[in-house]
């Protein structure tokens, strides 16, 4: 029979390899389609992946989402900076939950790969164009992705209050 102290462990090492894995390889495939597309696109030059639907699109942006704040590099940087403090300092209450972990890990990968835009180039590299909605980067989608995940679990949460809340307690 397993002792809860043991899959404790176990779920602490899978949630952490698990955070390693999503986050990691969202920053390396993000690195290596903006190397293709900064390498081999113009700006504004698009490759068609799905007739006029998707395409892939060199652009740039100096702003955040939906291109507002143009030129406001610092202050998306020390956002960024300030999501990942915020992972660290609640990681403790993170690690647990299979659902936070997998929020973390996309938000993680996200930011850390629109980061690295703005301290190697000054702005973000995006690239899927969807004929209906602005250019955007995997970074992008993986933040969506990991704001979606932690709206569950906040309904979640919001459903289960009384075991969910005694996590948060000593934060």
């Amino acid at each position: 029979m397993t002792s809860i102290k043991t899959y404790r462990m176990m779920n602490f090492l899978e949630n952490n390899l698990a955070l390693i894995l999503i986050s990691v390889t969202v920053i390396i495939v993000e690195r290596i389609v903006k190397f293709y597309v900064t390498e081999n696109l113009r700006l504004g030059e698009s490759i068609p992946v799905i007739g006029n639907v998707l395409m892939i699109t060199r652009s740039e942006n100096l702003g955040g989402g939906f291109g507002v704040m143009q030129g406001q590099n610092w202050l998306f940087i020390g956002a960024a900076v300030l999501v990942l403090a915020l992972i660290i300092y609640f990681y403790n209450a993170i690690i647990y939950d299979r659902l936070l972990v997998f929020a973390s890990a996309f938000v993680l990968g996200g930011t850390v790969g629109n980061m690295m835009d703005r301290l190697f180039f000054g702005r973000v590299i995006d690239y899927v164009d969807l004929s209906f909605w602005p250019t955007f980067n995997i970074s992008d989608a993986s933040l969506t992705i990991g704001i979606l995940l932690f709206l569950i679990y906040l309904y979640r949460w919001q459903s289960e209050p009384a075991e969910k809340g005694a996590r948060f307690e000593k934060y």
